[in-house]
């Protein structure tokens, strides 16, 4: 792997995934105006990859999960970085008032909410706020989910748009998409 300056040190980091991952880091770069905001939420943070990458941007960034094994190995990879609350979230609900939040971000996540919890995304984030999607695209590949839980760019599309999200920019990122929203 080769590193060079622009190269953040992503923990748990997978070699094999290094130009993929620089096409990540990149793009949120690029788009780091959405993440530079007061509070940033990302829903099934994981191990937190992306967290740590987004982690330089917003005032307060709240990696959360289900998982009680991904809460510690968020403890673990993000230990010292002063800006992050790490929360194990009940799923049904998140643990943050109405219109609160600036940005919502899910990577590789969004496929497996429920149907519908996006009405518990728009309860939470800003008029105005932002919420932006990597995910897999809907093609059969030798890595991530099954094709069969993953939504294509038009299903993920569709669902937020039901809950007032307007979709402002798509992004191809090779064998995911990054969709952008606004909050109307």
């Amino acid at each position: 792997m080769e590193n060079d300056e622009n190269f953040w040190v992503i923990p748990n980091f997978k070699p094999q995934f290094y130009k993929l991952s620089q096409l990540f880091i990149n793009t949120i770069e690029e788009n780091k105006d959405i993440f530079s905001k007061d509070n940033v939420v990302e829903l099934g943070a994981g191990g937190g990859s992306f967290s740590y990458v987004i982690s330089k941007y917003p005032k307060k960034l709240y990696p959360v999960d289900i998982s009680e094994d991904a809460i510690e190995a968020l403890k673990t990879n993000l230990e010292g970085i002063k800006n992050i609350e790490i929360l194990k979230v009940d799923p049904d609900k998140l643990p943050f008032d109405n219109k609160s939040i600036d940005t919502i971000f899910t990577a590789n996540s969004f496929h497996y909410l429920p149907e519908g919890y996006e009405k518990e995304i728009s309860r939470v984030i800003k008029e105005g706020g932002h919420y932006v999607d990597i995910d897999f695209k809907k093609e059969n590949t030798d890595f991530g989910p099954p094709y069969s839980v993953r939504l294509s760019e038009e299903q993920a599309i569709n669902r937020l748009k039901k809950e007032g999200f307007q979709l402002v920019n798509k992004i191809d990122l090779d064998s995911h998409y990054m969709l952008i929203f606004i909050k109307k």
